[in-house]
C-alpha cells in the first residue's frame, strides 16, 4: 500500500483543475444535424429510451450511480458529468476516462476533441485511439507515439479469449508482477513512458503520490510509490522518458499514516494504519548492469583489491570494508572461522552493490592511508550518499 502523504488538491500540480471534456469533433455534430446547446438540454436517464445519440453502455451504468445527467461512485464522489454532446469530468481517473471513450464509442463518435489538464489529454488521447477513434486537442510525442503502436501491436494478435488477460490494460489493475518483485527485491525493466505526482491511481479521492509507468514486453506497468519521487532525483544516471530504465524496490520502512474512510452514513471517518514505505532505487538499465558486473568482481576472493578498484573505481569504500573484515577476522582462532565470516561480508557487499545501493562512503582518513605517499587515489564514480 502506497503512504499517503496529504489529501487530494485540485490538481496534481496544485493548481485550480480546469474542466476535462471529450466531445464529438465539429464535423461530426454537423454531419448529425445536431447543435451542442440541443444535445446538452436533451434530458437523460435510466427510466427514458436511449437513442445512439444520448446511449450510456449498461457496463458504465452498473459501474457508477446515475443521478439525472450525473455519474457517481458508490461513495458518492462524483465521476463525470453527461452534457449530451460533451462529457465532462474534474478528475484524471484513468478508469473514468476509458469510461468516457467507452461511451463515445457507443455514441458513434469516430472523432473527439479533448480539453482539459495536460495529463488528461494525454490519456484521453491515448485510450481514443487505442479504441480507434481519431482524437484532437494532444500533440503527441514521437515515443508516445511509438509507444502506442507497441502497445496495440501487442493486442492485436489475441483472438476469441485466448490470451485476452495478457492484452488487458495492466494499469486498471493491481499489478501482481510488480508487486511480487518488490518483495523480492527483483528488478522491474522497461522503457520509462511516463511518471509525475497524482493522486493515488489518479483517482480524485485519494491522497497524493508518486507513479511510474513502465512500458515492457508484456504490457504497461505503473508503479506507485511516495519514495518514487526521491529516486528520480538521486537517479545518477538521471533517465528520461523514452529511456530503457531498472526499478527495485530495495527495502521497506514501517511507518503509521491517517487513512480516511466512509463509514456507512457515508461520513468520512479517519483512523490510524499501520503499513510500509518501499525505498527504491531507479537508474537506466545499463547501470545495473554494471553493477553486476562489480558484483561478481566483489564476490571474486581470487581478484586483487588494487586491480578491482582500478577497473572500478566507484569500490573504494566497499573494499575498505572488506578489509576491515579480514582485520576483524583476526579475533577468532580458527582459521575456517575467520575464511567464514570474511566471506559472509564480502557476499553481503556483492548483493549490495548488485541491487544498486548507495556504496559505502571513503572518508578522508581511510583515503589518505590508502593511497601511496605524493600520490593521487584514483577518480573514484558518483555514489549515492
Amino acid at each position: 500500500m502506497t503512504e499517503p502523504e496529504s489529501r487530494a488538491e485540485p490538481d496534481s500540480k496544485g493548481g485550480v483543475r480546469a474542466e476535462n471534456s471529450v466531445r464529438p469533433s465539429k464535423a461530426l455534430l454537423k454531419d448529425s444535424g445536431t447543435r451542442p446547446k440541443e444535445a446538452a438540454q436533451r434530458p437523460s436517464s435510466a427510466s427514458s429510451k436511449p437513442t445512439q445519440a444520448d446511449s450510456v453502455p449498461e457496463e458504465i451504468r452498473q459501474r457508477f450511480v446515475q443521478v439525472k445527467n450525473r455519474f457517481y461512485f458508490p461513495d458518492g464522489t462524483r465521476a463525470f458529468t453527461d452534457r449530451g454532446s460533451r462529457l465532462t469530468t474534474a478528475s484524471e481517473n484513468t478508469e473514468i476516462i476509458r469510461s468516457l471513450i467507452v461511451i463515445a464509442q457507443a455514441r458513434g463518435w469516430s472523432e473527439i476533441t479533448v480539453r482539459g489538464t495536460e495529463r488528461f489529454r494525454k490519456e484521453a488521447w491515448f485510450a481514443g485511439r487505442r479504441a480507434g477513434l481519431n482524437v484532437r486537442g494532444y500533440q503527441s510525442s514521437e515515443f508516445e507515439q511509438g509507444h502506442l503502436v507497441r502497445t496495440l501491436g501487442r493486442e492485436r494478435p489475441v483472438s476469441s479469449n485466448e490470451g485476452a488477460h495478457d492484452s488487458a490494460d495492466t494499469t486498471q489493475q493491481p499489478d501482481v508482477d510488480a508487486r511480487n518483485q518488490e518483495r523480492r527485491g527483483g528488478l522491474l525493466t522497461g522503457r520509462l513512458a511516463d511518471h509525475g505526482r497524482a493522486t493515488y491511481h489518479h483517482d480524485p479521492r485519494e491522497p497524493m503520490s508518486y507513479f511510474v509507468k513502465l512500458e515492457t514486453p508484456r504490457g504497461n506497468r505503473i508503479i506507485w510509490g511516495v519514495d518514487l519521487e526521491r529516486a528520480f532525483k538521486d537517479a545518477l544516471t538521471k533517465p528520461q522518458v523514452g529511456d530503457e530504465v531498472g526499478l527495485r524496490a530495495v527495502r521497506q520502512d514501517a511507518v503509521k499514516v491517517k487513512a480516511h474512510e466512509r463509514d456507512d452514513l457515508g461520513k468520512v471517518i479517519e483512523r490510524d494504519l499501520e503499513t510500509h514505505r518501499n525505498r527504491w532505487i531507479l537508474e537506466k538499465r545499463a547501470f545495473f548492469e554494471a553493477r553486476a558486473e562489480a558484483a561478481r568482481t566483489v564476490r571474486d576472493a581470487t581478484v586483487n583489491p588494487k586491480q578491482a578498484v582500478q577497473k572500478h573505481p566507484e569500490l573504494v569504500g566497499t573494499y575498505l570494508q572488506v578489509r576491515a573484515a579480514e582485520l576483524a577476522a583476526k579475533q577468532f582462532r580458527d582459521p575456517q572461522d575467520r575464511e567464514l565470516f570474511v566471506a559472509k561480508v564480502r557476499s553481503a557487499l556483492a548483493d549490495s552493490v548488485a541491487r544498486g545501493e548507495a556504496l559505502p562512503p571513503v572518508r578522508l582518513r581511510e583515503r589518505a592511508a590508502e593511497r601511496a605517499p605524493k600520490s593521487q587515489a584514483p577518480q573514484a564514480a558518483p555514489v549515492r550518499s
